[in-house]
């Protein structure tokens, strides 16, 4: 089984750069080439039902700007980045298609039935759509896969998976330090009121712990060979994967982490729309997150 690493001091130039958790431009003896290309997927096939929308929650506005649309900029804002998948609902590929209209370095696929599928269809997208823009996909091409969902996610953030990936570091997540403290339940009952409970039977040691973000980052073979065999674990089991660093870690290969973003929160209910919007209308406050 990977691991992710946390707080890990480096290692010799026969393996991937162990990145220092929160550190910012470790070398690595294998460093790729600066001007590497940056492919990116979005997943948008996601409904807008926890919103309270009878949408795709990609298309959802904030402020005026659908979601999607807001996040494929926040992409677009790094000139690395010279290409980008979108994965959208199958019914709703035309609405998605008509956005993107007219941009050469977006191409729209229809998702698939589970996140993991949606992501596997942009990723076999990528090698077509750096054909069309003159460019060849090797495999050490950084590649970002990003939650449309999370579309107040800073450049720095993004920026920061990137470099990391060029310093050598093959599969590469933002995270976050769990503040809450964390407890393990047993399954849940009720008291005789219909109270619905939960026993406690441990606790967490939250130092230990990272809640995951995107755009998560990964060498092209890397990730390719994990969602190769992510599909036929699917296939057999009928259990998918939520987080691609999963599946690099069930390959037995090891994720990095980055510093993340309390910005690149993911928007899945009313409650995240409505801090969206607020923090949209404070720039300082932004800065600071």
């Amino acid at each position: 089984m990977g691991r992710i690493e946390v707080g890990a001091s480096g290692c010799g130039c026969e393996r991937a750069l162990v990145a220092r958790v929160w550190a910012r431009g470790v070398g690595c003896a294998s460093k790729l080439g600066l001007m590497d290309p940056v492919f990116a997927v979005v997943t948008a096939a996601g409904s807008g039902t926890r919103l309270g929308y009878d949408m795709p929650k990609a298309l959802v506005e904030l402020d005026g700007v659908t979601l999607v649309q807001r996040a494929v900029r926040g992409m677009q804002q790094l000139s690395d980045i010279v290409g980008i998948v979108v994965t959208a609902p199958a019914q709703a590929l035309s609405d998605f298609e008509s956005i993107f209209e007219g941009d050469p370095a977006i191409t729209v696929v229809p998702g698939g039935s589970v996140r993991q599928m949606s992501v596997y269809n942009g990723l076999v997208e990528i090698p077509v759509l750096a054909r069309r823009l003159g460019y060849e996909v090797t495999g050490s091409t950084p590649v970002l896969i990003h939650d449309a969902a999370r579309c107040l996610t800073p450049q720095r953030a993004i920026s920061d998976v990137i470099s990391a990936l060029r310093d050598g570091c093959k599969a590469v997540i933002p995270a976050l330090a769990v503040t809450d403290t964390q407890k393990i339940v047993a399954s849940k009952s009720a008291t005789s009121s219909g109270i619905e409970i939960e026993k406690v039977t441990g606790q967490v040691d939250r130092s230990e712990l990272r809640a995951v973000q995107t755009p998560q980052g990964f060498h092209w073979e890397t990730i390719m060979k994990a969602h190769d065999l992510g599909a036929r674990r699917f296939k057999d089991t009928g259990v998918d994967a939520t987080d691609d660093g999963a599946l690099v870690e069930q390959m037995g290969q090891d994720v990095f982490l980055t510093k993340g973003s309390q910005m690149s929160m993911k928007i899945t209910t009313k409650l995240d729309m409505v801090i969206a919007a607020e923090l949209l209308r404070h720039d300082s406050l932004r800065a600071d997150l």
